[in-house]
């Protein structure tokens, strides 16, 4: 597989996080609008048979990093503000690969932000606000950057523009929540082969996304889990039930231990998910695994 960044250039707040699922998820219903019925279950097929033809990561602020939770079990000294760093550059990334201590010069300060903003309904009939009118939107910004960059492992050049034509077209409608209303929008600004520093003895993987792992995928790690409460979008969120079940994944940064060189990819795609669409609804739970060498012998 080859790997690219796919930048995004953010021109609007956020609501919902770019999770490799979430936007997966997007870019399947890109593909009913454009190809129908028929189109979606050829684009499912080779996911649901455990043979993904690309898999994507979260999306991360700039060119940062999630620090990979190993970073903790590298550093002699014991240190509150490398433990609550969740960003990294990539020079403190590739050394924590490699098993390096991770000691940075400076604790990067940037990332996602969350801020509070404040809007007001209209009642239709006297096109004025009234009383009780007013609620506010957690939206996230993208601190000290204007562009959101998610990485792409895809077998073909011809995966590669499907992909890359599949987000152009997201980005007419937006992402996530309040899209209508001028929320999640941005635009496809550069997409670049990207290669990753190759570890020569790596014997484990970071997760650059969330995943569910599959039934033979390492289990000694170092990682987090949580549980995801999904729901679904576009025509579904009118179904009646549009709740997915509650999902325990994997996070995003944990660590896992292999045999040797890690795969291309870990995880696999989870059906019944949607108890008002379940021969419909499968959700996205494929790991984008860099290597690394497991810090615990």
């Amino acid at each position: 597989m080859n790997t690219y960044q796919i930048k995004l250039k953010v021109n609007s707040g956020i609501l919902t996080p770019f999770q490799a699922d979430t936007i997966f998820g997007h870019l399947c219903w890109v593909v009913a609008h454009h190809e129908g019925e028929q189109g979606l279950m050829d684009f499912l097929e080779p996911f649901k048979e455990g043979k993904p033809p690309f898999v994507i990561s979260d999306g991360f602020p700039g060119e940062l990093f999630p620090k990979p939770l190993s970073a903790d079990f590298i550093t002699q000294e014991p240190d509150k503000d490398i433990k609550k760093t969740i960003w990294i550059n990539m020079e403190d990334f590739n050394k924590i690969r490699e098993g390096k201590e991770f000691l940075p010069k400076k604790v990067v300060e940037s990332g996602f932000k969350s801020i509070s903003t404040t809007h007001s309904y209209i009642n239709r009939i006297t096109n004025t606000t009234g009383e009780d009118s007013l609620y506010s939107l957690e939206e996230i910004i993208v601190k000290d950057y204007d562009y959101i960059s998610i990485y792409l492992k895809v077998i073909s050049d011809e995966w590669k523009d499907k992909v890359v034509r599949l987000l152009e077209k997201l980005s007419q409608t937006g992402y996530g929540r309040k899209k209508s209303i001028g929320k999640g929008h941005f635009s496809v600004d550069e997409v670049a082969s990207y290669s990753v520093n190759g570890i020569k003895d790596a014997n484990g993987f970071v997760a650059l996304s969330n995943f569910c792992p599959a039934e033979n995928d390492p289990t000694e790690g170092l990682y987090k889990t949580f549980v995801k409460y999904g729901k679904l979008g576009e025509e579904f969120t009118f179904c009646g039930n549009p709740f997915k079940r509650p999902l325990l994944m994997i996070k995003t940064g944990s660590v896992f231990k292999t045999e040797g060189q890690p795969k291309e990819y870990y995880g696999r795609m989870v059906d019944k998910i949607a108890p008002a669409k379940e021969s419909e609804v499968v959700q996205y739970g494929y790991a984008f695994p860099i290597p690394i060498r497991y810090p615990i012998a």
